[in-house]
């Protein structure tokens, strides 16, 4: 079968809401060549546990195709139908299993050498639609060196790109941070818009701090947990290589790994368990967690505020030794984990400018226990420092 010859009855095992999202798009489906038309019916099935965000984009996309003369849409899609692909995978149920489909097709790309290719084609395919635009002002707050003493951090890559304040004049941070999201919660209230992710012991979020979403390294440790022993008994069983690994995780599913137990939302339940399913190293690594989670929030949440807090890692050892002392006590690394959190803050901030202008983000980098304040914001002097004492209030006026 080839996406020209989809019908409506193809989308009967479809979740409702996406089965009738399939047929509105229909048309624009049957044009998309076959290395393609998968990978937008991934997105259509999971609708129901997307966030609004991520449909949003969807139909743009759609749309766009959709009103796109036919020149142009050739232009963009031939690259894509000029990737051969083998007759088994082409033999896939791709509309009712399209996951399967995607994983098996980008296995066959690399061994066929044609991966380059394809992500050349893939990526100036989807470079010609537009995302939706984003007039809102964001504010993103990343928090790390949590258990340094005396801390020198140069605040990394980032620093070249924003305003150092010497004196961040707070006398309660972590209350004052969070009180920030809270307040912007309830002034622009929105479903998942505002997040506060901690990678250790959370801090306390302010009484009645209504549609903020809260999640922490150490709230989703059964989750986590679960999915260790699947790695665990994957590694342990001596015929499981890292292919084979990650299809077993990417097959993992919300209900397997009991994600209702943690949080009702269906789409916080997916969203939790990708998180530890298709990624490398959240699973034992919490700083990676905080990278990860950051990354994938912005990128399919897009949320209006985010405050992303770093806290200290165990310390690196060999990967057999940690998934199999999954429950040992272990010994942490401060100073390595804010190496890796000035990694992960720089690509928090490279994630968010893809998410929006901008001239729409102020983001924020506090190294904790100090009053250093890394500022980098539309009125904020790339390189620069300041030694005047400032609030948080004071930065937002100055530099947003």
């Amino acid at each position: 079968m080839i996406p020209a010859e989809l019908k409506p009855e193809n989308f009967r095992s479809y979740p409702e809401q996406s089965r009738s999202f399939a047929v509105q798009y229909l048309e624009v489906l049957r044009r998309l060549p076959s290395v393609a038309c998968p990978s937008f019916l991934q997105q259509i099935r999971n609708i129901p546990t997307n966030f609004p965000a991520e449909t949003r984009s969807l139909r743009v996309q759609l749309d766009t195709l959709k009103g796109m003369p036919a020149n142009a849409f050739t232009a963009i899609a031939e690259p894509l139908r000029q990737i051969q692909l083998a007759k088994p995978i082409l033999r896939l149920d791709w509309v009712n299993d399209p996951d399967t489909f995607v994983t098996q097709m980008t296995a066959w790309l690399w061994s066929s050498g044609q991966i380059d290719r394809f992500r050349h084609a893939i990526q100036a395919f989807f470079a010609a639609l537009p995302e939706p635009e984003s007039k809102e002002s964001r504010l993103i707050i990343i928090v790390m060196g949590e258990g340094v003493q005396s801390p020198q951090s140069g605040f990394g890559k980032l620093r070249k790109f924003g305003v150092v304040v010497e004196h961040f004049d707070e006398p309660d941070v972590a209350r004052r941070l969070t009180q920030a999201v809270a307040d912007r919660a309830a002034a622009a209230p929105s479903p998942y818009a505002h997040w506060y992710i901690d990678g250790g012991k959370p801090w306390s979020v302010p009484a009645g701090a209504t549609g903020v979403t809260h999640v922490s390294y150490s709230s989703l440790s059964p989750l986590r947990m679960r999915v260790l022993a699947h790695m665990k008994d994957a590694i342990f069983s001596g015929d499981a290589g890292t292919e084979a690994l990650q299809t077993r995780l990417s097959s993992l599913t919300p209900e397997a790994l009991l994600a209702q137990e943690i949080v009702s939302d269906r789409v916080l339940q997916r969203f939790y368990t990708e998180l530890f399913t298709l990624s490398s190293g959240p699973q034992i690594f919490s700083t990676s967690f905080a990278q990860w989670a950051g990354r994938e929030l912005m990128r399919r949440a897009q949320p209006n505020t985010v405050l992303l807090r770093y806290a200290p890692r165990q310390r690196h050892r060999a990967f057999n030794e940690m998934v199999a002392q999954v429950e040992a006590e272990t010994i942490l690394d401060p100073g390595g984990s804010l190496r890796d959190a000035e990694m992960g803050a720089y690509y928090a901030w490279l994630e968010a400018r893809r998410m929006a202008p901008s001239s729409t983000i102020t983001f924020l980098v506090w190294l904790e226990g100090t009053t250093k304040l890394l500022v980098v914001a539309p009125s904020a002097p790339a390189g620069t420092q300041t030694n005047t004492p400032l609030t948080l209030d004071k930065v937002l006026t100055a530099f947003s």
